[in-house]
């Protein structure tokens, strides 16, 4: 859950706090990490291996996943 800076604190607009904390579950975390690294290595397949693109073929792959089209 994540703390807010109350309302009358920052004029009238409730903003994240600076001890935000966030519980996230670490299976959820997994599995989004593996589904974002098969996305990526089946991009890398599909260019045949051909090194310097990795950063470009994981953050297309969360792209896509952050879209919810994995």
């Amino acid at each position: 859950m994540r703390s807010v800076t109350p309302k009358s604190k920052i004029g009238g607009k409730a903003v994240p706090g600076e001890n935000m904390t966030s519980k996230v579950n670490p299976e959820v975390m997994d599995e989004r990490f593996d589904c974002i690294a098969t996305g990526a290595y089946y991009r890398a397949e599909a260019r045949g291996f051909t090194s310097g693109q990795e950063l470009d073929d994981w953050l297309q792959a969360e792209s896509e996943f952050n879209q919810g089209r994995v």
